[in-house]
């Protein structure tokens, strides 16, 4: 039992050391799940039952997850614990369902299922109400984008698959020890699937040193640094905006495309059919009619009239009207004021997993954020939409959690973003490491994309990422900064934004197709 508990929380500790933003051990993650392979071999050999089997995954696992996203708990304690403790299940389930069909099938390989159901879980994490993908295997690698070039072809996914068949063949390696010629050819494919990878990164970095850009923008990033905590909810908006228009004024010239601002940094919600007339719009807007081809990309709350619906609020004294809020990033420039509206919310957070049916029992009441007033429940836009500047520049306004999601932002690009703006406010989460995964994933999303990437968070980290997800330049936590950079944009298009996660819809089908093989195999007595 003392083995077996240490092997558990070995796997634990391996995964947590491997991910970011620790960087130095990154290589573990290519042996991390192989004390939890030596687990299974006793279920097996019948030495180990499959619910005590559970238990020491799920430790594992718990370990994992409690160790790298503690820090939602700044931000949403109840949803924190929801969140490590259910990720830590489905992450047991796939283990454990993999072991059953291994344990009762007639065929002679069975490793291949392990990253098959594994990728199908990963891929069904990333497109449900429970959505967290924070921790799909393949975001390891972006502390180390120079290793993961291609995925601008597979996503991050690809990155999952590599993990998982590198960590299958270092298993089978450690079992033939004493088959010279077994261990020799499982040496050499471990040591291939390893290095191939790495090489052939190093070609499609060489290849795509050749994509060429259209243009360049002229940027301006800003980070505020305003505490959410303490400051965000306690200044007025009128002084927040003019401190900010204070501190960017002796940096502005005729030459400037875009001011990015951070998510929700007009915090007081603005009514979508008066915005022309919201105080802190005119301020901007001040600024645009003295340089008639800048862009301001800012956050917002906006308020929108709605019909009844599970998102919808009543207005006060209006039992019959109804309105909805949205998270937002809006883009002000001389021809007037476009929106779109954040659609990958946050679950727990932002809005109600399995809305229709938990809404009507339990409220909005669990939604709120942080020690603060806000309460989430925010509506969200059906389909992507992107920008068009003053000079018909085309642009993504990505905001905060949406950038997890690799598949969600290659859409933007198929709608024609020559250049990706992230707007976020990671300050709810403190000095954590949580924002600092959260830029590190933006590196993930311009290898894909090939895409510049201008990032601008309230109190960190900002930063200009090029098209290989290398950090140009960056304002790193609780600093009161500006960056100003020529910008090139581009509008090429990978095979990932072409056809998304390959790997994971060919994974599912994969994973229906053994289910239901070891159901029917199971009914008709096939079964081992």
């Amino acid at each position: 039992m003392f083995q077996k508990i240490t092997l558990s929380i070995f796997a634990g500790f391996l995964l947590f050391i491997s991910w970011p933003p620790i960087s130095h051990f990154t290589f573990c993650i290519f042996i991390a799940f192989v004390p939890l392979l030596i687990l299974e071999t006793s279920v097996a050999k019948k030495e180990l039952s499959i619910y005590k089997f559970f238990g020491y995954i799920y430790l594992a696992f718990f370990i994992f997850n409690v160790s790298l996203t503690f820090w939602i708990r700044h931000a949403h304690f109840s949803g924190a614990l929801f969140a490590i403790l259910c990720n830590s299940l489905f992450m047991t389930l796939v283990f454990c369902t993999y072991s059953m069909l291994k344990n009762s099938s007639y065929w002679q390989n069975t490793s291949f299922m392990l990253p098959v159901l594994w990728i199908s879980f990963e891929y069904l994490h990333l497109n449900w109400d429970l959505s967290w993908p924070w921790l799909t295997v393949g975001n390891v690698f972006g502390s180390h984008p120079a290793c993961v070039q291609w995925y601008s072809y597979t996503g991050v996914l690809g990155g999952t698959l590599w993990v998982f068949i590198v960590n299958l063949l270092f298993f089978k390696l450690s079992q033939c020890r004493f088959n010279s010629y077994l261990r020799n050819r499982n040496f050499f494919l471990f040591l291939f699937s390893l290095l191939l990878p790495i090489a052939l990164s190093y070609l499609v970095y060489n290849k795509d040193l050749n994509i060429l850009s259209n243009t360049h923008v002229d940027v301006m990033v800003v980070q505020p640094n305003i505490d959410p905590y303490t400051e965000k909810f306690s200044l007025s908006q009128t002084d927040q905006t003019n401190a900010l228009l204070n501190f960017i004024s002796p940096k502005l010239n005729d030459s400037l495309d875009f001011i990015i601002l951070p998510e929700t940094f007009l915090t007081s919600p603005i009514w979508a059919q008066r915005i022309h007339n919201n105080i802190h719009i005119k301020s901007f807007n001040k600024l645009i009619h003295e340089y008639s081809d800048l862009n301001i990309i800012v956050g917002a709350t906006i308020l929108d009239f709605s019909k009844k619906s599970p998102t919808a609020k009543p207005l006060l004294n209006h039992q019959n009207q109804f309105y909805k809020v949205y998270n937002s990033s809006l883009q002000l420039n001389d021809s007037g004021v476009d929106m779109y509206y954040k659609s990958k919310l946050v679950p727990g957070a932002e809005k109600m997993p399995f809305q229709d049916f938990l809404y009507p029992i339990l409220g909005d009441k669990i939604l709120k954020i942080g020690d603060s007033n806000v309460v989430g429940n925010f509506s969200k836009q059906d389909s992507v939409s992107i920008f068009s500047s003053s000079k018909n520049h085309k642009t993504a306004a990505i905001v905060c959690y949406e950038s997890i999601y690799g598949d969600y932002v290659r859409k933007f690009i198929n709608k024609g973003a020559e250049g990706i703006f992230i707007i976020t406010n990671d300050g709810w989460w403190k000095n954590t490491i949580g924002y600092q995964q959260h830029h590190i994933y933006a590196k993930l999303r311009a290898i894909e994309t090939r895409r510049y990437i201008a990032r601008s968070a309230n109190t960190g980290i900002s930063s200009i990422i090029n098209m290989f997800g290398e950090v140009k330049s960056m304002i790193d936590w609780d600093q009161k900064d500006i960056i100003q950079y020529a910008m090139p944009l581009y509008n090429q298009k990978t095979f990932y934004v072409k056809h998304g996660d390959v790997i994971g819809r060919i994974c599912s089908v994969l994973a229906i197709f053994i289910l239901l093989y070891f159901l029917v195999s199971n009914k008709l007595g096939f079964s081992r």
